[in-house]
C-alpha cells in the first residue's frame, strides 16, 4: 500500500492560487469585506478579531485615526498572530492607501486557504497578507509607469 507525503495532500502553487481565487470571488459577490474576514477564521483568525479589522477598515476608507483601533487588535488577549499582522500592516501604510492596503491584506492572506489542514496556512496567510498589501500599495505606481513607458519597454529585455 502507497503512503502519502504531505506534500501530496497540498495543492501546488498554481493550486493554491485557484483555490484562495475562488474564495475571494466567491465571498466578493457578497459584496462585505466582512465575509472575507469571517472566511479567514479557518486559518487563525477570530470572529472577534474580524469584526475589529472590519472596523480597522471603516476608520482606514475615512481616513480616521486608526492607533486606538489598532491598539484594541493587538493588545487582545490571544490575539492571532495574522490580526497583528493585518494591522501593523495598515498602519505601516501612507494615510491615503490605508484602506486598499487592507483589503489587499486580506484578500492576500486568502494564499493561507489553499493550504487549510496543514500546518503551513498560518503561515502562508501572513505571507499573502504581506504580499497582497504591497500589490494594493505599490500597483497604481506600477501601472502607471507602464502607461508612461509602454508595455513594449516595460516587458523588455533591454535596459
Amino acid at each position: 500500500m502507497a503512503t502519502s507525503r504531505a506534500q501530496d495532500l497540498c495543492p501546488g502553487p498554481g493550486g493554491a492560487f485557484r483555490i484562495a481565487r475562488d474564495f475571494v470571488v466567491e465571498d466578493a459577490a457578497l459584496g462585505r469585506l466582512r465575509h472575507h474576514l469571517l472566511r479567514l477564521t479557518t486559518v487563525g483568525l477570530s470572529r472577534d478579531e474580524a469584526e475589529d479589522l472590519g472596523e480597522l477598515g471603516r476608520l482606514a476608507f475615512r481616513s480616521s485615526d486608526i492607533a486606538g483601533c489598532t491598539r484594541r487588535i493587538r493588545d487582545r488577549a490571544g490575539a492571532s498572530r495574522l490580526a497583528v499582522a493585518l494591522a501593523d500592516i495598515v498602519e505601516h501604510a501612507g494615510q491615503d492607501e490605508r484602506g486598499p492596503v487592507l483589503v489587499g491584506a486580506v484578500l492576500g492572506a486568502c494564499a493561507g486557504l489553499g493550504s487549510v489542514g496543514s500546518d503551513e496556512g498560518a503561515s502562508a496567510a501572513l505571507l499573502g497578507a504581506v504580499g497582497g498589501a504591497v500589490v494594493a500599495a505599490a500597483r497604481p505606481f506600477v501601472d502607471r509607469r507602464m502607461q508612461q513607458e509602454g508595455l513594449a519597454v516595460y516587458l523588455g529585455a533591454e535596459d
